[in-house]
């Protein structure tokens, strides 16, 4: 069997061993062994005296090692305990460059991922290891996608759920694994174990929470969108209940354990036991369920509201497992706490599981799921290895994934950042161009500088257990230096016999710019790239526009009179005349005298709105009293440098004679006409108003009411 599993599952009251090989997603289970804890050497699921757990782990190992024949090293372990911790990571690569994406690549994202969760729990002051961890999405170019590996793009992004344990935890694990003489070959998860074996990731898109009911702790998983979304972990479990027993019947802790085991899963009626005075005790199952009722009550509490906690509601079914589930009521109690119907809740039992065959026919019951999924999830993406190496004279227990341990792993866990490893890519440059963002890159940083042993190595390197590796950080790179003229393309042209290039007109951040400008990070760039006539005078030595100053109304006014004309070979262009590449371009001026009309283009005319044989009509009724230096002017007097001039306005009272000058009519055949405000006969002289509804009607002697169409406004 040289695929062979060594699975152990070090739970609070016993240590179980299993001996199995995986084919596909289908576990074969050739041994098993449990075995007791001398006493309580483990509170909560975490190990309190080494010495005693590694006599059971070594009793458990030798047992499976003579039955087989077969020497056992390597072991596949889970842990757990009251001070799990969760918490979100992200992370995301620039995979432009790779031809697709790599099995390495996705690891690489998956670190970095990992990384970024760690860094949100350094503000607990102590030190914490991943246990494990759950793909929560992938995207590639902003789109969510199943399985990166294989694929093409530009960015690849992911989302991970990591658990994490106290240090001290798992240093309690692997010292006990060091003194029962194996090595770890991975650790995860207890909650995770569980779950990849029973919910396998066809049903992760339903939302099941799986809930394993230890001795010291019952530890969540829920599944949802096809993923594991959370773990969670209630300091209660079965120890709790047992505890109960002891104290209302004054028996010790493993006389109630048998009383517990008699009337819950044996169904018996009545136990008689003696009690720690040496006095017969009945205890019937009336007084066992008044006992126990209270704490399951408070324990399943606990459980259901952790779940909603974790899944933000109840989820749509609760699997449960373990051997503390299995006392009276409480698969039912937990089901009615998540307001599930009694089909909705189910206690797991190994026997029922489609992707386990036991040949050992020793496996019954819910407990030996948890060992059996610590074996199923050996190949995952859901588990850590274990390897102590030496960083920088630092001993390190690094957590790897698929037994493929780098130096980047190591690294990593060591506490340093990845810019630190792979040398941080200078930072890039965003900016705009016509509203779509461009990326320039930085420089790339230079790599760290690594010794495996005193050989050359680097950060994909594979570690084993023992290595020594010394480090040097990588340095950063330079940000990129982006010129417009990079980006938008010069025009070349002839100006006046000389060669010039000329910059289309840009915008930057909304001010217009001209010539070459460095671009900097956020900028905002606007530009058709075309270049136009208007642009041409800038780039004449003896461009000077002449300017009139004028006093208006106490506020001075300036107005070009002099301007620049631009020739096209002997053909004068328009302004907004596009230029194209090697044109003979030349500049001439001309000059040309203001008027008083020029001045009042600011000035707002009030207006009267009416509707004139069916068009709707705006008639001035603002005039305009005009005096240049004191002296009456109007609105076509010209204007000449430091004159003053006084512009005032009033307001006159609209008359329908008035409109007519809006209006066009053709007079020569009509023989009469009528007029109309609002429905009622008036004469020219009649005041309108804003709304009113004005009708000419001309008649040609063909009638009265006979509309002329050309007295209409604007024809």
């Amino acid at each position: 069997m040289f695929s062979l599993i060594y699975a152990l599952d070090i739970g609070t009251r016993t240590v179980i061993g299993i001996l199995a090989e995986k084919f596909d997603e289908k576990i074969v289970v050739y041994d098993s062994e449990i075995m007791e804890h001398e006493e309580r050497a483990m509170i909560d699921g975490a190990i309190h005296d080494v010495q005693k757990v590694s006599r059971i782990v070594k009793s458990v190992t030798q047992t499976l090692s003579e039955r087989n024949n077969i020497e056992l090293k390597r072991v596949s372990v889970a842990v757990a305990g009251r001070f799990l911790k969760t918490s979100i990571g992200e992370a995301q690569l620039n995979v432009e460059e790779e031809r697709s994406v790599s099995s390495d690549t996705i690891r690489f994202l998956e670190m970095n991922a990992i990384q970024n969760s760690m860094e949100q729990l350094r503000a607990d002051d102590r030190e914490m290891y991943c246990v494990g961890y759950s793909v929560l999405f992938y995207s590639l170019d902003g789109e969510w996608i199943k399985n990166l590996y294989g694929q093409r793009g530009k960015v690849v992004s992911v989302k991970v759920i990591a658990a994490f344990l106290p240090a001290y935890i798992v240093n309690a694990m692997m010292n006990v694994l060091e003194l029962s003489c194996l090595t770890p070959q991975h650790m995860t998860l207890e909650p995770i174990a569980a779950i990849s074996l029973v919910v396998p990731p066809d049903l992760r898109k339903l939302n099941i929470v799986l809930t394993d009911i230890g001795a010291g702790t019952s530890d969540i998983a829920v599944s949802r969108d096809g993923t594991i979304i959370a773990y969670g972990v209630v300091p209660m479990a079965g120890d709790e209940i047992t505890e109960s027993l002891c104290e209302r019947f004054l028996i010790d802790f493993h006389t109630a354990e048998m009383v517990k085991r008699r009337i819950s899963t044996e169904k018996t009626e009545l136990v008689t036991v003696n009690d720690i005075l040496d006095t017969e005790v009945n205890i019937t199952r009336e007084m066992f369920i008044e006992t126990v009722t209270p704490v399951i009550n408070e324990i399943t509490q606990k459980i259901a509201d952790e779940t909603i906690e974790l899944n933000g509601k109840p989820p749509v079914a609760a699997l449960i497992v373990g051997g503390g589930a299995k006392s009276y009521s409480f698969v039912e109690v937990l089901g009615k706490k998540l307001n599930l119907s009694q089909n909705r809740a189910a206690l797991k039992s190994i026997e029922n599981l489609p992707n386990v065959e036991d040949r050992s026919g020793k496996m019954h019951g819910s407990e030996y799921i948890t060992p059996v999924g610590i074996a199923y999830s050996v190949d995952t993406h859901t588990s850590s290895v274990f390897v102590r190496v030496s960083i920088n004279g630092k001993s390190v227990d690094l957590m790897g994934i698929d037994n493929k341990n780098t130096v980047m792993q190591a690294l990593l866990q060591c506490g340093h950042r990845v810019e630190e490893i792979i040398g941080k890519p200078g930072p890039a440059l965003t900016y705009e161009l016509n509203g779509e963002v461009k990326i320039v890159k930085g420089t790339m940083g230079q790599e760290a500088t690594i010794k495996i042993e005193g050989e050359t190595g680097n950060v994909h390197s594979r570690l084993k257990h023992g290595d020594t590796v010394q480090f040097s950080p990588g340095k950063e790179g330079k940000p990129p230096e982006l010129f417009l003229s990079s980006v938008v393309t010069p025009l070349p042209l002839v100006l006046n016999g000389n060669k010039i290039a000329l910059m289309p007109r840009v915008t930057i951040n909304g001010d217009e710019l001209a010539g070459d400008v460095q671009i900097k990070d956020g900028d905002k760039i606007e530009t058709d790239f075309l270049c136009r006539a208007y642009q041409i005078p800038e780039y004449v030595s003896d461009h000077d526009k002449k300017y009139l100053s004028i006093l208006v109304n106490g506020m001075i006014r300036s107005f070009i009179v002099r301007e620049e004309e631009v020739l096209v070979g002997e053909q004068l262009v328009d302004p907004d005349y596009i230029l194209k590449p090697g044109d003979q371009v030349r500049v001439q001026t001309f000059e040309k005298t203001p008027v008083v009309r020029n001045l009042i283009k600011d000035i707002p005319v009030k207006t009267v709105s009416v509707t004139a044989n069916g068009k709707e009509t705006e008639l001035p009724i603002t005039i305009f009293s005009v005096r240049i230096d004191g002296t009456v002017a109007n609105l076509d007097s010209p204007l000449y440098d430091k004159a003053e001039v006084q512009i005032d306005t009033v307001e006159k009272i609209p008359k329908l004679i008035d409109l007519f000058s809006l209006l066009e009519f053709d007079l020569s055949h009509a023989r009469s006409y009528e007029l109309k405000v609002n429905g009622k006969n008036v004469t020219f002289m009649e005041t309108i108003k804003n709304g009113d509804t004005i009708e000419i009607l001309l008649n040609r002697g063909e009638g009265i009411g006979s509309i002329d169409r050309h007295a209409q406004s604007g024809s």
